[in-house]
């Protein structure tokens, strides 16, 4: 950090309009800044304070700091700690009106703000200096405030006119969240159907699934029927395929060695959620410093289970031996998927 940085950052060429709207959305503060166009284009800057968010950050660092000694990290504590994130009702705006005119949304970022990280605190300056003034997070730490980032589709010469003190309707589409389970389940291999009935373990809301099977599969027999199928030729060249087999060898190898399986539980449930499973032993265990980043995603072969709703399937990305018939694992997370929705700041 020097003199220089300061210096390149508020001589760049930026044009700002504040808007100045406040709101409180799901809970979170909202602070709508106003629009900055500059050499990267156009967006839209809001600030947020989620409350329940710090909570969780401090309880976080607490029991961090309770732990004496120290235990080494394992896989569920480092699960665990990424799924504590800021609820974000901005994270998946497709557009956005602002008075009359309609702006089109192309991408959104966020990011935590850090007294250290000054090139957010410098617009965030810039901002205050033309006359915007923050409602409900004036005495918030710095550290627990996310500034959002809404760019704007097109090119501008400059930001448009706007109406004084314009309405904000924002469109948004479908959005994910995590929840948290850690229900120990025993899976055994083959037709498997089970009820369960888990909690989120948060809210302690009750949901069920209804385990149809439980099967492995050998992804290296997989990935030879995809290089094998003639009509690849069509898309590669023979080197070019050969290249790619090689690439995912290598990636295979690092997640499933030849002569080992993946487990694959085939299940239904509600329509709006899906299921992650770990084992135990992986959950214990400490993170591997070495992490491919391929996944797997299967897809059953039949498009309805044995209640009559849709199957779905989750595969647990950690290999067994070709001869297990029994898997200690954990319905560790579900994700549910929540409809696009509107909301307007007046």
């Amino acid at each position: 950090m020097n003199l220089g940085f300061f210096r390149e950052i508020l001589s760049r060429n930026e044009e700002i309009k504040v808007i100045g709207k406040y709101a409180e959305v799901d809970g979170v503060i909202c602070n709508v800044m106003g629009i900055l166009r500059d050499v990267e284009g156009m967006r839209l800057l809001i600030l947020l304070y989620d409350e329940i968010y710090r909570q969780k950050v401090e309880e976080s660092e607490l029991a961090q700091l309770s732990e004496y000694p120290s235990r080494p990290e394992t896989n569920r504590m480092m699960l665990s700690r990424d799924r504590i994130d800021v609820n974000n009702p901005f994270k998946s705006v497709s557009k956005v009106f602002i008075g009359e005119r309609e702006f089109k949304i192309n991408g959104t970022h966020y990011r935590r703000l850090n007294v250290q990280d000054w090139e957010p605190l410098l617009i965030i300056a810039k901002f205050l200096n033309n006359g915007w003034q923050p409602n409900g997070i004036d005495y918030q730490n710095i550290d627990m405030l996310f500034l959002t980032s809404l760019k704007i589709e097109g090119e501008y010469d400059s930001i448009p006119e706007l109406n004084h003190n314009p309405e904000l309707w924002f469109v948004t589409g479908p959005s994910h969240a995590v929840h948290q389970v850690e229900k120990p389940v025993t899976l055994v291999v083959g037709d498997n159907p089970e009820k369960l009935v888990f909690q989120d373990a948060e809210t302690g809301t009750e949901h069920w699934v209804q385990i149809n099977r439980v099967y492995l599969t050998d992804i290296w027999d997989d990935m030879d029927k995809i290089f094998s199928n003639p009509k690849l030729l069509e898309q590669m060249t023979p080197e070019q395929i050969n290249r790619a087999r090689l690439d995912f060898e290598k990636k295979f190898s690092e997640v499933c060695p030849k002569g080992m399986y993946l487990p694959v539980i085939e299940y239904e449930c509600e329509e709006d959620i899906s299921l992650e499973f770990y084992t135990k032993s992986f959950l214990d265990a400490k993170p591997s410093n070495t992490s491919s980043s391929i996944g797997f995603i299967y897809r059953p072969d039949q498009p309805t289970g044995i209640l009559g709703l849709k199957l779905k399937a989750a595969v647990i990305q950690e290999p067994v031996p070709k001869d297990t018939n029994i898997i200690e694992a954990e319905l560790f997370q579900y994700i549910e998927t929540t409809d696009s929705r509107d909301f307007i700041l007046k």
